[in-house]
């Protein structure tokens, strides 16, 4: 299933905070017709309740994500910070991770969904991949980074 699509790759991004990335985020997948009104403010108030960091090896990166009600087809996004960004563990209230790679997901069904953070748990342990990923400024060469997502 096509999951990647370099209009959702976001290069250099000015953003300073977490919710700054979402917005970034949701407002490319609404204008692409992947989300509906009101994604945004969903992963908003869910990455407050869940946060998404994760602590990869070398490179920290966020998943921000919520339910499937605001989709309309799933997709994979990747936004580049010009400056790393604050987001909370995982798992955590108050530990923060400085996140250079930031992967939001609108998943359509929860197969989709167990599948895909196993494929990102692989991507996540691969230090030389993320920083490949974080480094790059060929937005096709991240999306052929990130192709086991499409699995």
């Amino acid at each position: 299933m096509k999951l990647l699509d370099e209009e959702l790759v976001i290069l250099d991004a000015e953003v300073k905070t977490a919710e700054d990335c979402i917005r970034l985020g949701g407002t490319s997948f609404y204008e692409k017709g992947y989300v509906k009104d009101g994604y945004t403010q969903a992963v908003i108030d869910r990455e407050k309740v869940y946060p998404t960091g994760l602590p990869g090896k070398g490179v920290a990166i966020a998943i921000p994500h919520t339910n499937n009600t605001y989709v309309n087809k799933p997709a994979v996004g990747v936004i580049i910070p010009r400056e790393p960004v604050k987001f909370c563990a995982m798992g955590t209230k108050d530990v923060w991770l400085d996140c250079e790679v930031i992967i939001p997901l609108v998943i359509k069904d929860s197969d989709m969904q167990i599948n895909m953070l196993k494929q990102m748990m692989k991507i996540i342990q691969d230090g030389e991949l993320l920083k490949k990923i974080r480094d790059s400024k060929d937005k096709s060469e991240i999306l052929y980074c990130l192709k086991t997502l499409e699995s």
